[in-house]
């Protein structure tokens, strides 16, 4: 179903996409932002409105739609609901130090001694598809509404089938300071590259289950210890989905915490700091199905994705 108020226009040539059968790929660009689809199936939607100081909640942060295996509706969540911050996948940090300021790149909640971060689509970098997929790169700003940006961040997203009835997208983040260091702190709520899911999922939370990795350990707050992914499964709209979400074993800082909250958001929290002349990369997976994925499956998967990212990942 496509939106009627925006104006599609193909930007790159219709591909296979290898192991999701004769379905034919395309890559839309939109006023509003892109979708990535698959024989007329969406699979994805990043979000780029523009930010409005009038209105800044819906448009400070730019985020990705994960769609269902229809392409009709996301089932991920945006503005609105429980925690309105939390958006498809979404990128941030609570404490986000700038110099002698602090401030929140994660949300905008109240908050008496930190300035509010947004996040603002600047230009497309890349917008591509070949027979490996469909690929996209934003340029995208932080800044403090009325100030110049503080970080300037490259997000890439590539989308592709990594094997019968698996959708994927890999979402890597190059940040760069635009003047001297910047330290990324929080903790594994309120930082890091997440995952929330629709609305209807807060509202049915008994029916949330988690997959994790052999060797690790539930702490308390809903944190994982010792694992590089984490697979979250929940109905929504009547079809039960597994969400995958990996962390590349390049990550700077090493092995994250994960957050795995029952109302269907999940992530890794890492912290770290980005230099002027030493970007911050940082590289996850997402995969979603609506076929269920056990413990082995998922391992097969996040060992396939640390073969891929290579000794110098991410």
């Amino acid at each position: 179903m496509r939106l009627s108020l925006v104006l599609f226009m193909t930007v790159a040539a219709i591909t296979l996409f290898p192991g999701c059968g004769t379905a034919e790929g395309e890559l839309f660009s939109l006023e509003q932002g892109v979708d990535v689809q698959v024989g007329g199936t969406t699979w994805l939607r990043t979000l780029i409105t523009a930010f409005d100081s009038e209105n800044p909640e819906p448009h400070y942060k730019v985020y990705t739609h994960l769609y269902d295996s229809e392409g009709v509706l996301p089932i991920t969540k945006g503005p609105g609901g429980k925690y309105p911050h939390h958006r498809g996948l979404f990128i941030g940090w609570r404490e986000t130090r700038v110099g002698n300021r602090a401030l929140d790149s994660w949300s905008r909640a109240g908050s008496d001694t930190k300035a509010f971060a947004c996040q603002q689509w600047d230009a497309w970098k890349e917008l591509a598809s070949n027979a490996e997929g469909a690929r996209q790169t934003a340029l995208i700003h932080w800044f403090v509404e009325g100030e110049p940006p503080f970080m300037e961040e490259e997000r890439t997203l590539r989308a592709f089938c990594p094997g019968e009835g698996l959708r994927a997208v890999d979402f890597t983040s190059t940040l760069k300071s635009l003047g001297g260091t910047i330290l990324l702190r929080g903790d594994p709520q309120h930082a890091g590259m997440h995952v929330r899911m629709a609305q209807e999922v807060a509202e049915n939370e008994l029916e949330t289950h988690y997959v994790l990795p052999e060797n690790a350990r539930v702490a308390g707050e809903d944190v994982v210890e010792g694992a590089w992914w984490v697979c979250a499964s929940m109905p929504v709209r009547g079809r039960r989905y597994w969400v995958l979400h990996m962390t590349s074993p390049g990550l700077p800082s090493g092995i994250p915490l994960y957050s795995i909250r029952k109302y269907g958001r999940f992530g890794a929290f890492f912290e770290s700091q980005v230099e002027e002349d030493k970007p911050l990369v940082a590289a996850f997976r997402i995969i979603w199905t609506d076929t269920p994925l056990d413990m082995a499956r998922c391992e097969e998967l996040y060992q396939n994705f640390a073969a891929s990212t290579g000794p110098e990942a991410p």
